[in-house]
């Protein structure tokens, strides 16, 4: 049975696994990487990435074809993770494994809050991180 706790919504700290491939399900671009936010802070709404998992539970999987131009916007403010993504097809298969959903501590909350508002409006999506 689900419970609240394991649904992704805002204000949760969501864990994925994420890889990449030539295929879904693939790894043969990028070994699985963990990424962890804390969901539903966008200045904009929901990024296109978490548009995929709202609602979702622990152990969901997903594979979703992706082209590289279109990487800075589907993580949006959940980087500096695409700038790790240096794939060199195009596209690509994009693999994500919800690993964890727990409510955020309001610390982590305020401190991820306050990192997004940081950037220097170049709309680059990195949150004033680079």
């Amino acid at each position: 049975m689900k419970t609240d706790r394991q649904l992704i919504e805002p204000l949760k700290k969501v864990t994925l696994q994420i890889s990449a491939g030539k295929r879904p399900a693939g790894v043969e671009l990028m070994d699985p990487e963990p990424v962890e936010f804390i969901f539903g802070l966008g200045r904009t709404g929901l990024t296109p990435l978490e548009r995929q998992i709202e609602g979702k539970t622990v152990g969901h999987c997903t594979s979703l074809e992706v082209y590289r131009s279109f990487v800075p916007e589907f993580f949006g403010h959940i980087f500096p993770f695409p700038m790790k993504l240096k794939i060199p097809l195009d596209p690509f298969y994009l693999n994500m494994k919800v690993i964890s959903v727990d409510p955020a501590d309001p610390r982590e909350v305020v401190s991820s809050m306050a990192e997004i508002a940081a950037c220097s409006g170049c709309d680059c999506g990195c949150g004033g991180h680079f």
